[in-house]
């Protein structure tokens, strides 16, 4: 991996793998529960739900986003835009700033999962981020990250170092405490969908 990589202050790290096949039992399960078909998910929108969730607010900001998949470039097909080759390099102005699309692949080289802990331990060492969210493919790997994240802020605690603000994305809440900020990514998710609150 690629020490020198530049990031922006505000980076969300998601696996390809984990919101291909949420969004699909997501969009599968809310249609039939509410009798109604609902519509492919707005990628920038969803992105910035998160950036919102993780506490970044109306501004000039850049958001980096970096999408992790491992093998061809994937097409996501209940997502807008689908095609990943389209959306990489790419970049949007939203409320909150500037999303700016990445997408990283693992060539054969590593497992997703081993990617995303590389970035991840990555952009926790750097300087320039202040604010990570993250998005793991939980079903796989999500006890990897909180081991990674427990000994990263472990570490911090022990030099009196405070570290950038990490905010870690999950469907339910880890069975043993992480020392970082936890929220549910099934709000926002749902959101996008155009499903709401008191249809839960």
């Amino acid at each position: 991996m690629e020490k020198n990589i530049k990031f922006s202050a505000n980076v969300i790290l998601v696996d390809v793998s984990f919101l291909d096949e949420t969004v699909s039992n997501i969009k599968s399960f809310l249609a039939e529960r509410l009798g109604r078909e609902l519509p492919d998910m707005d990628l920038p929108a969803w992105f910035t739900c998160l950036a919102l969730d993780a506490g970044l607010r109306e501004g000039d900001n850049e958001i980096q986003v970096l999408l992790v998949h491992d093998g061809e470039m994937p097409v996501l097909p209940h997502c807008c835009p689908a095609n990943l080759k389209e959306l990489d390099g790419m970049a949007c102005r939203t409320s909150l700033g500037e999303l700016v699309f990445s997408c990283v692949n693992t060539a054969g080289m590593v497992t997703s999962a081993d990617l995303f802990l590389d970035l991840m331990n990555l952009a926790l060492d750097s300087a320039d981020v202040k604010r990570l969210a993250l998005v793991p493919f939980h079903r796989l790997y999500a006890d990897r990250v909180e081991e990674e994240l427990r000994k990263f802020f472990d570490k911090k605690e022990e030099k009196g170092e405070a570290g950038c603000q990490a905010l870690y994305f999950m469907m339910a809440a880890p069975q043993t405490p992480v020392p970082c900020v936890c929220d549910s990514v099934l709000y926002s998710l749902s959101h996008v969908l155009g499903v709401q609150p008191e249809e839960l």
